[in-house]
């Protein structure tokens, strides 16, 4: 006889709550909702300003491409353009835009059943944005076989890229699929034609050197983001590292820090830094639905000595308003917890006493850091409940609470412009544009 399950976990069986027909909003005011030509889902976010011209870029994870929306009057967005993956068989989630170039990710399809995977085309594909409406490709790296495509990367404007690259790794794990990792593969794109890898950086650890990951464990670079000469690295269940980059073809490690499972359930997604402030956001992903995985966090590390990073907060977990049907964001259904965060990239809003994260079920939610020790959230945005599902996967409450299908709001990234204005995407949510009050 099965042990009996905890009073907080008893709760969770039951239906998902009613659909949410309106945004609740605290703090922040509705703009508008694009639903970019029925192209209804979209992960990465990027933004461009060209002359007197604001661009919004998204990638689509079921739509196969790249959609391009002029914002410039964000209260009606208009879509400018769209970059078709180069087939069915290869996803553009990951799109990175600096210095009138864009770098569009092309690995295999995780989660959508219908096409072959065996078809990708793995690597990384350069277009010439310099007019976002008429998009012209350059090149495309091609990435190793064996191996699974570039995923969350970061190329910011310069000579280099940075790609979370997968490869073959003997005895290590990545999403549930033995003998793979995630490096951190460099290329030189000073010719944004002629694509040069010129550095790969591996973990001591996906070397053999030092405690290994436990059974089961995803190992591997998440998304490199770059500050100066320094990467901050998130590693999955591997937790974060900092590298020292200022010798680009010889990059070291400066440090590793282990935080899955004492201070985390894992799946570390992102480190943004604030080097202003020696403050460096480290954020977890939430995976699975109906809260069936431990604690997922966003924390704040002072790295004021980055030998030896130390954890100053972690930030508190949201709750629903009184306009919310449900308990808790648990009891909504879908994935809760932390996604993306805002991350200063070119062209983005830089934002040093703030944090923006994409929170899933629990839509945006906004913290004000001022005082590190104590993150205090000062607004949110939970958008409606989509009307329309474009997730091909079937909807499993039970059976398969990771890859199942989708129907409620669940979003995936954030982006605040220059001009204050805030951009979410979700598996089926359309584009949300929202304002702080």
């Amino acid at each position: 006889m099965s042990a009996p399950q905890p009073d907080w976990r008893r709760s969770l069986r039951k239906r998902p709550a009613p659909l949410l027909e309106e945004p609740v909003a605290v703090n922040t005011e509705f703009v508008a909702h694009s639903r970019m030509d029925g192209r209804l889902d979209a992960v990465q976010l990027q933004f461009q300003t060209v002359g007197d011209h604001h661009y919004l870029y998204a990638g689509h994870i079921w739509s196969y491409g790249v959609s391009i929306l002029d914002v410039t009057d964000p209260a009606d967005p208009q879509v400018a353009a769209f970059i078709p993956s180069p087939n069915e068989s290869t996803k553009h989630t990951k799109v990175q835009v600096a210095d009138g170039i864009a770098m569009l990710g092309c690995e295999a399809p995780m989660f959508d059943p219908r096409p072959d995977p065996t078809k990708a085309d793995l690597g990384v594909r350069f277009f010439d944005v310099a007019d976002p409406t008429d998009p012209k490709e350059l090149s495309f790296w091609a990435s190793d076989r064996p191996g699974f495509g570039v995923h969350r990367s970061w190329w910011n404007g310069g000579r280099y890229a940075f790609l979370s690259h997968g490869v073959a790794a003997e005895g290590f794990m990545y999403a549930g699929r033995p003998d793979r990792t995630r490096i951190m593969t460099t290329l030189d794109i000073s010719d944004p034609e002629n694509p040069r890898r010129v550095a790969d950086f591996w973990l001591p650890v996906q070397l053999g050197d030092g405690p290994q990951p436990g059974p089961g464990e995803t190992f591997g670079v998440h998304e490199p983001v770059i500050e100066g000469d320094r990467a901050y690295i998130a590693y999955a269940d591997g937790g974060f590292a900092i590298a020292d980059i200022s010798d680009i073809e010889n990059q070291k490690l400066v440090t590793h820090q282990w935080i899955f499972p004492e201070l985390t359930d894992g799946q570390t997604h992102t480190c943004v830094p604030f080097p202003e402030r020696d403050l460096l956001v480290v954020s977890d992903e939430a995976m699975a639905t109906f809260g069936l995985e431990g604690e997922k966090n966003i924390m704040l590390w002072d790295i004021s000595d980055e030998h030896d990073p130390g954890l100053l907060s972690t930030f508190p977990i949201p709750t629903p308003t009184d306009a919310e049907p449900y308990e808790t964001y648990f009891h909504k259904g879908e994935r809760f917890g932390p996604h993306c965060t805002h991350d200063n990239h070119q062209g983005k809003a830089r934002i040093v006493d703030k944090v923006y994260n994409a929170y899933m079920n629990a839509g945006l939610r906004v913290w004000d850091i001022s005082d590190p020790r104590n993150p205090v959230e000062t607004a949110s945005f939970v958008p409606a409940d989509p009307t329309e599902k474009v997730d091909p996967r079937p909807y499993n409450r039970l059976a398969d609470p990771l890859r199942g299908g989708t129907f409620k709001s669940c979003v995936q990234d954030v982006v605040v412009d220059p001009r204050g204005y805030i951009y979410l995407s979700g598996y089926n949510d359309g584009i949300w544009i929202v304002k702080e009050t």
